[in-house]
This record gives C-alpha cells, structure tokens and sequence, in this order.
C-alpha cells in the first residue's frame, strides 16, 4: 500500500525493510521494481542489496557511522530504559560500564557482520574485514555521526536536494543551526571578506 502520512509531500510504502522477513516481503511485491519509492531504510544492508535489486534497478547506500565504543556506550545506556525494544535489559542498571564491557558480547565485530550478510554467531575472519571494505568503498556513501552537517551535505548532494530551496533550507536550520553572514575587517587592507558563521 502506498499513502501519504499526513500533510507531507511524500509518499510512504506499508513496508518494514528493516528487518529480514520485512525484505522478502518487499522483495516478492517487487517493491524497487515498482519505483514507488526514492529510499529504503534497512539495518540489512546485505540482505536487502540482494533480494531487493537486480542489474536494471541498482542503489547507491547512504550510511552514517558511529565509532564502534560510542555505538556501544549508548547501547548500554539506551536499554536499561528502552522498553519498547524486545532486547530491553533493565538488569544493566544494576551494572557499571565496566562490569558490562567485561561480559560476553555479540558486539564483537557488529559492522562487518552487518556488509557480508553473517549472523551474530556466525564466525568473521579477515576475508570477511577486507569485504566489508571493499563494500563500503564500491557502494556507500559515508556519513559520520561525528560531522553530522557535512554528512547530511553530501548526501543531499548525492540525492540532488537543493540546500538553497526554502523548505530544504528550513530543514537544514531547524537540524543545524541558522546559518549568517558574518562581515570581518581585513586587517592587512581596506576591504572587507564576507564569510559564513553559526550563529550562538
């Protein structure tokens, strides 16, 4: 089913690619083949590369990375409140961050598990490290979570937004920060350099 979700000027398909069984779904309605939709969000990206596209309807991955110990720190934090999350731990309360670190995880290479399409008990390897590379390098564009900004640029770039557009523009701002010109005297003469500045 594909609707519009209130006073938006988007479209919406009725379709979880988040999760596997969700992909297979979208994979048997041929959900990129209809071209009813611009972006798939998914946290299987090797799944959802393999059942959801073909040599006539390729994608370009767009992905903001966290460093792995941030990822993890807040992960602890997050689901000893989360509890709508079905992996919602409150006994990590009664924890330190340090007793936690110390006990067995399926954290242990997350991200490499996630490009080459391994389960959590599934072993990883090297060949495996140098895939995920290769991935990343071949078909992502890279985004960090740490220079949210300048991630969000390119991959309006990438996806041809206009920054300069009102509403997109309005976007930007709400997210970042109005931007303003900042008029700086030039010491070294007369004239004046006109640049950029966030405003406080």
């Amino acid at each position: 089913v594909v609707f519009r979700p209130g006073d938006v000027n988007w479209n919406t398909v009725n379709v979880d690619t988040t999760i596997r069984p969700g992909i297979m779904r979208a994979a048997k309605m041929g959900l990129v083949q209809s071209h009813t939709t611009d972006l798939i969000f998914t946290m299987e990206p090797q799944v959802a590369g393999e059942h959801l596209y073909d040599e006539f309807n390729r994608g370009r991955v767009l992905a903001l990375f966290r460093h792995p110990i941030d990822r993890v720190v807040s992960k602890f934090y997050y689901l000893q409140t989360a509890t709508w999350e079905k992996t919602y731990r409150p006994e990590w309360a009664e924890l330190t961050i340090l007793e936690w670190a110390q006990k067995p995880s399926e954290d242990e290479n997350f991200m490499v598990r996630k490009l080459v399409g391994k389960s959590f008990g599934d072993p990883v390897d090297l060949h495996d490290l140098i895939v995920a590379k290769e991935l990343v390098r071949q078909r992502v564009v890279v985004g960090l979570m740490s220079e949210m900004e300048e991630s969000f640029k390119r991959f309006n770039i990438v996806l041809g937004v206009d920054e300069n557009e009102e509403r997109n523009k309005k976007c930007m701002d709400e997210f970042f920060g109005e931007k303003e010109e900042v008029v700086r005297k030039d010491d070294e003469n007369e004239g004046h350099a006109t640049g950029q500045g966030e405003t406080a």
